[in-house]
C-alpha cells in the first residue's frame, strides 16, 4: 500500500531523486498541514505516516513541534475538563446522578475577542451591507443535543457565512442529556459573566448577544416547562386553549419578562414546586440561565420545521411514492431521521413546484392503490396545496437577510391568510405552538431587527453534531473520557480558526442546472 501511494505523486518538472543533483522541493508550512489535519479529521500518527510518503515524493511537510505551537496558540490551554454529577433518566423511570465528562472553556467573552480579533485581522467581518450597525457585533448563544453530547455554542453574525460549521465554536460540552438540571450543571459558570447585561463592549465594538436554537432549548433556556404546559409560548403568557382563536379576535396577550419569569419562579418554588401546579405561574419552573432579554430570541419561527409533518417514517406505496418526489429535488425523509434535514431543503420542500410534485406523488398512490378513496384524497390535496403554498409565502419572506418595512407588512398579511385558511380548511386540528409563534410574535420581532430567521438561525449548531463524530473517531483508542473529549473540543476550536479555515482551498462551484433556479 505504501509504494503503491508512493507512486501515486507525479515529480514536477525538474525534480529529481536523492543525490540526482538540485531537486525543486515542496514545502508546506504548519497552518497548512494542521488544517489538513483538522479538515480530514485523522490524528497525529496518521500526519506522520502522510509525511513520509509526500516526502519520498519530494513534498516537505511542516515538523510536528511547530504544528502543535500553532495548535496551542489558537487553543491557548484554555481549556479545561472533568468528571461532572449529571442526571440520567432510568429505562425503569426516574433519574440518578452519573459522573459524565464535561468539557469547556472557562472564560466565554476572552473567547468570543480572540476570534472577534483573528476576523478582523484576516478581513473577514461584514455588518451585511448595512443590516448590523457598523459599532455592534451580534453573537448568536445557542445549544443543541447530538450524537451522545450537548453542544453548547456560539456564531459571530458578523462574517459572511454566519451559519457555517467553521463559524460555530462549542465553548461547552457534556456527555449527558439536556435537561434543566444538567444545563443549570454545566451553563451556570457562565451567568456572572452576562449577568443584568446583554451587551458587552469588545474592542471598540459593542456585543449584542441573540439566544438561538429550537423551541425545546428556549424553553429550557428561560426555565417553562414546554409544549405540554398550560402557558407553552416563551414570549407571552398565552394560555393554550387560546391559541385556536384567531390573533383579530383576541388580541395580544401580554408579553413574558426576565424579571416576570425569575418573579414567578420565586411563587413557584415557595408553592412547594409541584409540577401539577405550575400553570399558575405560568410555567415557570426554573430560573433562566443568562439574563438575554426575550424580543433577542433569535429563532422566533421554527414553524419551517411545519413542512417536517409530512415526513413520517413508515413503509407502503404512498411512502415510497412520497420518497420518489423527493429525491427528485434532492430531499430524503432519512435526513430528517439522521439529523441532516436542513434549511436547505425545507427550501427546496416549499417550492411551489416542487410542493406540487410530492402531493400529486400522493394523489398517484391513491388512484392506483385506493381508487374507491381517490375523490377524497384529490380534495384533502388541494387543502394541503393550498395551506404549504402559502405558508411557501411566509417562508420565503422571512428568510432574507433583511427585511424592509413593506416586506414586513407583506410578511404579517401572508401570515394572516396561512392562519385563516388553515383554520378554514382544518377547523378540527389544533393550532401547535410555533403556529402561534409564527402569528402573534413573527412580524413585531421582524420588524425590530428587520433580519431575517435565516440569518440568525441555528443550522451550524445543527450540523456540528457531525463534525464532533467525524473528530472523535480519531481518538476512540484514548480511554480516558474527559481527555477524549477535550482532544476533540481542541480539534474543533483549531479547526475553526479563522487562519484555519483560510488555509483551506475553497471547493469549485458546480454549475446550477435548470431545477435548481
Amino acid at each position: 500500500m505504501e509504494v503503491v501511494l508512493q507512486n501515486s505523486f507525479e515529480r514536477t518538472p525538474g525534480t529529481t531523486d536523492k543525490g540526482a543533483g538540485i531537486s525543486d522541493e515542496i514545502k508546506i508550512g504548519p497552518a497548512e498541514v494542521l488544517a489538513i489535519k483538522v479538515g480530514l479529521a485523522i490524528p497525529w500518527n496518521k500526519i506522520r505516516l502522510l509525511r513520509r510518503w509526500l516526502k519520498a515524493s519530494n513534498v516537505s511537510l511542516a515538523c510536528e513541534e511547530r504544528m502543535r505551537h500553532v495548535s496551542k496558540r489558537i487553543v491557548d490551554d484554555n481549556i479545561q475538563g472533568e468528571l461532572a454529577p449529571f442526571s440520567f433518566t432510568l429505562t425503569s423511570g426516574g433519574e440518578e446522578l452519573r459522573a459524565a465528562p464535561l468539557v469547556f472553556i472557562p472564560n466565554l467573552i476572552q473567547k468570543v475577542t480572540q476570534l472577534l480579533d483573528e476576523n478582523h485581522r484576516t478581513s473577514r467581518l461584514t455588518w451585511h451591507n448595512g443590516v448590523i450597525p457598523e459599532n455592534e457585533v451580534w453573537l448568536k448563544l445557542g445549544g443543541d443535543k447530538g450524537g451522545g453530547t450537548f453542544k453548547a455554542n456560539f456564531q459571530i453574525v458578523n462574517v459572511a457565512a454566519p451559519n457555517s460549521v467553521q463559524n460555530t465554536c462549542v465553548f461547552c460540552c457534556f456527555a449527558a442529556g439536556d435537561s434543566f438540571a444538567n444545563l443549570h450543571i454545566a451553563l451556570d459558570r457562565y451567568k456572572e459573566q452576562c449577568i443584568k447585561s446583554n451587551e458587552i463592549t469588545c474592542r471598540q465594538y459593542t456585543l449584542k448577544v441573540f439566544l438561538s436554537g429550537d423551541y425545546e432549548f428556549l424553553s429550557k433556556f428561560y426555565g417553562l416547562s414546554g409544549a405540554s404546559g398550560a402557558h407553552p409560548c416563551p414570549f407571552c403568557l398565552i394560555a393554550n386553549a387560546e391559541m385556536a382563536t384567531p390573533l383579530i379576535e383576541r388580541g395580544h396577550a401580554p408579553s413574558r419578562t426576565l424579571d416576570g419569569i425569575e418573579e414567578q419562579y420565586l411563587f413557584y418554588l415557595v408553592s412547594g414546586s409541584v409540577r401539577k401546579q405550575a400553570q399558575h405561574f405560568y410555567n415557570c419552573i426554573f430560573e433562566p440561565i443568562f439574563n438575554i432579554p426575550l424580543e433577542q430570541e433569535a429563532k422566533i419561527a421554527a414553524s419551517t420545521r411545519a413542512v417536517k409533518k409530512g415526513f413520517l417514517f413508515n413503509e407502503g406505496p404512498f411512502v415510497k411514492e412520497l420518497d420518489k418526489a423527493l429525491q427528485g429535488f434532492g430531499v430524503h425523509r432519512q435526513q430528517y431521521f439522521g439529523g441532516a434535514f436542513v434549511g436547505n431543503h425545507v427550501h427546496a420542500a416549499l417550492k411551489v413546484s416542487n410542493i406540487n410534485k410530492w402531493l400529486t406523488s400522493i394523489l398517484c398512490a391513491a388512484r392506483a392503490n385506493l381508487p374507491h378513496k381517490a375523490e377524497m384524497v384529490e380534495n384533502e390535496t388541494v387543502k394541503f396545496l393550498n395551506v404549504f403554498t402559502l405558508f411557501a409565502k411566509c417562508h420565503a419572506i422571512y428568510d432574507n437577510n433583511f427585511i424592509d418595512e413593506t416586506n414586513v407588512e407583506k410578511l404579517g398579511q401572508c401570515i394572516k391568510e396561512f392562519l385563516s385558511y388553515f383554520r378554514t380548511a382544518f377547523p378540527g386540528a389544533t393550532i401547535p405552538i410555533k403556529m402561534h409563534m409564527l402569528e402573534d410574535h413573527a412580524t413585531e420581532w421582524v420588524r425590530l431587527t428587520h433580519v431575517g430567521f435565516g440569518l440568525l438561525g441555528e443550522q451550524g449548531a445543527e450540523s456540528i453534531h457531525a463534525k464532533f463524530n467525524s473528530l472523535g473517531r480519531a481518538y476512540t483508542a484514548i480511554p480516558d473520557r474527559v481527555e477524549r473529549l477535550k482532544c476533540i473540543m481542541k480539534e474543533h476550536l483549531v479547526s475553526i480558526a479563522p487562519d484555519m479555515v483560510a488555509a483551506i482551498p475553497p471547493p469549485k462551484k458546480r454549475k446550477k442546472s435548470l431545477d435548481d433556479t
